[in-house]
């Protein structure tokens, strides 16, 4: 498995990226309030299907970059400190996906009711487009516990001696803006995923390539030895 683990790596990027894309598909939506029907229309369209796709996927992304970064942090002494922020980091995901399915589901289903003549299905879009307090509410948790996992992954990274201390510092903050709703403090979020992934992903394949010669050396000096 531990071949995987760099390319693995190179999922917290690609989760950088999908999450980003998705805001240019947001930003077009009419409000639903004043245009309910323009609203109806983008949200039924094939870029507001696909930039709900992006980003369910730029989450799966970001959990299978966590998974990847924990097996390499599991070979240090940071090792506890990977496990924790993988566990908090693993429940977290779980219900941004949950309440991002909520949304891009429900907001269809409205939508396309609105669509066909059921026009008293507005208030139903006005709340699915944000203005749900119950959904926000949901939101506001994700992003507050997801701060403990990143913290927890920042420390494990700190610790482990063999991984950029800094590489850790700019990962936390960028799980954690990612998962917001603001356009602006996502982007910041998305760019220090790609940047915070790629330095890992790179200095972990340069410390998978060192630990492994060093592996090899010792075993041809152990057979030298052992024929001597």
């Amino acid at each position: 498995m531990n071949y995987l683990v760099r390319p693995g790596m190179y999922a917290l990027p690609a989760a950088g990226i999908l999450t980003a894309i998705p805001w240019i598909f947001i930003l077009r939506e009419p409000d639903a309030k004043t245009d309910p029907e323009g609203f109806a229309r983008i949200v039924t369209s094939p870029g507001g299907a696909v930039g709900g796709y992006l980003y369910v996927a730029g989450f799966v992304c970001l959990l299978l970059g966590l998974f990847a970064l924990h097996e390499y942090l599991g070979r240090t002494r940071a090792s506890g400190w990977a496990a924790g922020g993988l566990f908090v980091s693993m429940v977290v995901i779980a219900l941004t996906l949950a309440t991002i399915g909520t949304l891009e589901v429900g907001a269809r289903v409205l939508a396309d009711a609105y669509l066909s003549g059921d026009k008293s299905v507005s208030s139903g879009l006005v709340l699915m487009s944000g203005e749900s307090s119950r959904i926000m509410s949901a939101i506001e948790l994700c992003t507050d516990l997801s701060a403990i996992g990143a913290i927890a992954f920042a420390v494990a990274v700190w610790r482990s001696s063999s991984l950029p201390k800094w590489a850790g510092i700019l990962l936390a903050p960028g799980i954690v803006l990612s998962m917001t709703l603001s356009p602006g403090i996502a982007w910041a979020g998305a760019v220090l995923l790609v940047i915070s992934g790629v330095w890992l992903a790179r200095s972990a394949g340069e410390g998978g390539a060192g630990e492994l010669s060093a592996s090899s050396a010792g075993g041809v000096l152990g057979g030298v030895a052992n024929e001597g």
